[in-house]
């Protein structure tokens, strides 16, 4: 009798391991990385991580500078292509800021791909395990969860996994930035396009945008914070993608960067505090860049260039642009990008 009901508990604890680990969702998380189809359904938990949703990234992301991790694939020439034949995948949206390492969140990777998603994380993080990392890629997507599993096993503390996806994200209204896939043949210091002689660029630095001026009351707080954000990234990208420089991750020096913060109004005005940023992450340039608020219609968005070494000024230049909204930054960014591009090719001349 004693044998027997001791099976019969043993049988009823596993039954009960089964139950909590299939989770509301009725999947279970498999012992190891999942090895099936990435698009079947996937569990409602994450052992040893923080299962997402919008809501709870929206509040994540407020409190906190979180490194976000897109695993999604990275699209492949089509076989049946013709040699030569253009081939122009869609653009890739992420969330601001995010880093897309596609082949991460794979069931089975190569040495070097797991390498390079390691490093990755570790320069993101500056080697701080206790940052906060947000993983995501599509809904219904076990790459994400592969990709924080992973995460999880090399030490990370507090892992987060956005299952919804980036369909969640966008459906939701939220903010999204076009990006370039990082990979371990293509080790970039940002997720954009680096040029294939990326070691002889100008490594530059840039800072995010900040905000002066008429800054039109408390109710433009919060969405100021995130236009901030999402141009600031853009910035990064636009620049990175003109092949002019190295584009550097300012992650390294985030505690840097949140120090000087508490300590000067703003960092393109603090008597060339930003160099220290620039010295710290070894970069050649810095660039700094505001907008000056005039009103809700009249804006200035300025950008100086500063050499690391001499602490001289390179470049400068201010664009006037009107309305305080998305499409008008969005302009004004692209102006300030075009002109350095401009400037560069007439320096060639």
């Amino acid at each position: 009798m004693r044998c027997r009901a001791l099976v019969l508990c043993v049988a009823a604890a596993a039954l009960l391991r089964s139950l909590m680990a299939q989770g509301a969702g009725g999947v279970a998380e498999p012992d190891g990385f999942w090895l099936g189809d990435v698009n079947a359904p996937v569990p409602a938990t994450i052992h040893g991580g923080t299962l997402l949703h919008v809501a709870d990234l929206q509040a994540l992301l407020k409190k906190a500078k979180a490194v976000v991790v897109d695993a999604s694939n990275a699209p492949q020439k089509p076989a049946s292509l013709a040699p030569g034949a253009p081939w122009m995948p869609l653009p890739h949206r992420v969330l601001p800021g995010a880093l897309w390492l596609p082949g991460a969140g794979l069931g089975i990777i190569p040495p070097a791909v797991e390498d390079f998603y390691r490093s990755r994380l570790g320069l993101a993080t500056a080697g701080n395990t206790d940052t906060p990392l947000v993983v995501y890629c599509h809904e219904r997507c076990w790459l994400s969860w592969n990709a924080a599993k992973r995460a999880i096993g090399y030490g990370y503390r507090r892992v987060y996994w956005f299952s919804d996806g980036i369909e969640a994200w966008t459906a939701a209204g939220q903010p999204t930035v076009i990006a370039e896939p990082q990979t371990a043949s293509e080790p970039s210091a940002l997720g954009a396009a680096q040029a294939p002689n990326a070691r002889q660029l100008p490594r530059l630095a840039v800072l995010d945008i900040e905000l002066s001026g008429d800054l039109g009351g408390p109710d433009l707080v919060s969405p100021h914070a995130v236009r901030l954000r999402t141009e600031s990234d853009r910035l990064r990208q636009d620049l990175a993608r003109t092949g002019l420089y190295q584009v550097l991750d300012t992650l390294a020096a985030k505690d840097t960067i949140d120090r000087l913060n508490s300590q000067q109004a703003y960092l393109h005005d603090c008597n060339g505090c930003d160099l220290e940023v620039g010295r710290q992450l070894h970069a050649d340039l810095v660039l700094v860049a505001w907008v000056n608020r005039v009103s809700g219609l009249i804006l200035t968005l300025t950008y100086e260039i500063h050499d690391v070494k001499t602490s001289e000024i390179t470049a400068r230049k201010s664009f006037d642009f009107r309305g305080d909204n998305d499409n008008a930054w969005n302009h004004a960014i692209d102006y300030a990008v075009r002109d350095l591009r401009v400037s560069a090719n007439a320096d060639k001349d």
